[in-house]
């Protein structure tokens, strides 16, 4: 079972690590489909989630090795998985939708282009994240060997993520609404809805 970071201010009985399981069962409920940019803020919160998660790994203390393991492949999973599809909605679906309605040297059509430009620096952190949890995830033993470079990469991808996610938040997004037109954000919809979906038979991850 894949467990998350449940709330990081509340120590537990295991030391930093506060750990719940992601599946709910009480039932999946109904909820109005999300718009592109609700689905793009989810994904924000996700990856604040998940670099938490990153960090409570890295200073944990006294933690079962299966919860070790179970943390490193929900770090794993998100960040190889999902993370990419993110990216993916923001270079293919956002920024040539920004680049038609906006002029050179347009502020957010600026801001849009750093963006992509930007996803290469994360990748190449997410990439040594990925290596650190996928060791973790095979030996959840080695924590303590792997716990400072863990920090350290989660402190970097953090501090780049942070400016990252505050110029989309604050530049980028608040502009979707006013230049596309409702038909544009239906097709943007539509292709963020592709990329996720899943084929029958196969298992469904968190996006």
């Amino acid at each position: 079972m894949i467990f998350v970071l449940d709330n990081p201010n509340q120590p537990s009985q295991h030391g930093n690590m506060h750990l719940i399981s992601i599946f709910d069962k009480s039932g999946p409920e109904k909820i109005a489909a999300p718009t592109p940019l609700e689905m793009l803020l989810g994904c924000h919160a996700r990856i604040r989630h998940f670099i938490q998660l990153s960090r409570t790994l890295a200073t944990a203390e006294n933690v079962p090795p299966q919860e070790v393991a179970d943390a490193a492949a929900a770090i794993f999973r998100y960040f190889s998985l999902a993370l990419p599809l993110h990216e993916a909605d923001e270079d293919k679906s956002l920024l040539p939708r920004i680049q038609a309605a906006l002029p050179l040297g347009n502020l957010a059509r600026e801001a849009a282009e750093t963006m992509v430009e930007q996803h290469k620096a994360i990748d190449e952190l997410a990439a040594e994240l990925l290596s650190i949890c996928s060791s973790l995830d095979r030996n959840p033993d080695r924590l303590p060997a792997l716990a400072r470079r863990l920090e350290h990469v989660t402190s970097a991808l953090e501090q780049i993520l942070a400016a990252h996610l505050r110029l989309e938040e604050t530049v980028i997004f608040p502009v979707i609404q006013e230049l596309l037109s409702p038909a544009q954000i239906e097709e943007m919809l539509a292709e963020m809805n592709e990329r996720r979906r899943v084929p029958r038979g196969a298992i469904h991850l968190v996006q």
